[in-house]
């Protein structure tokens, strides 16, 4: 019986150990209603092995900046949830390491809301996490 709590600790240090190793560094943090009418914060972070890795971007004619704000509507229209979406401003950030910041004005669950997509410099969305529901 000994053993068996033995090998519970140290999975549940293993998983721990992992959920810290792999966590990104925040770059947003905010609060707004789901799709089902419940307050939900979300936290965009940069992968840790992006923000080491990541040169000066020179985007001189927008381009990149462009493809991340097509990349970004895309995404959040299906993530969210919204309707009758804007995207009001596509913003490229330099710091832990260069991304973008895109930022929206839309109708999810029946309500105007303001709400934002992190994209890479490649064009990739990062996936926010959900943190407990805000009050």
């Amino acid at each position: 019986m000994r053993i068996m709590y033995m090998k519970r600790l140290i999975l549940f240090g293993w998983l721990f150990w992992a959920a810290i190793a792999y966590a990104g560094q925040p770059v947003l943090q905010f609060n707004m209603m789901s799709q089902v009418g419940a307050p939900v914060t979300y936290v965009f972070a940069l992968p840790d092995d992006y923000t080491v890795a990541q040169p000066p971007v020179e985007d001189l004619h927008g381009k990149l900046q462009h493809e991340a704000g097509v990349n970004a509507l895309t995404w959040a229209k299906q993530f969210y949830g919204a309707r009758d979406v804007f995207l009001t401003g596509v913003d490229l950030k330099e710091s832990p390491a260069p991304y973008f910041l895109a930022k929206f004005n839309g109708e999810v669950n029946g309500q105007r809301q303001e709400f934002f997509a992190v994209v890479l410099v490649n064009g990739t969305v990062i996936e926010p996490t959900q943190l407990v529901a805000a009050q």
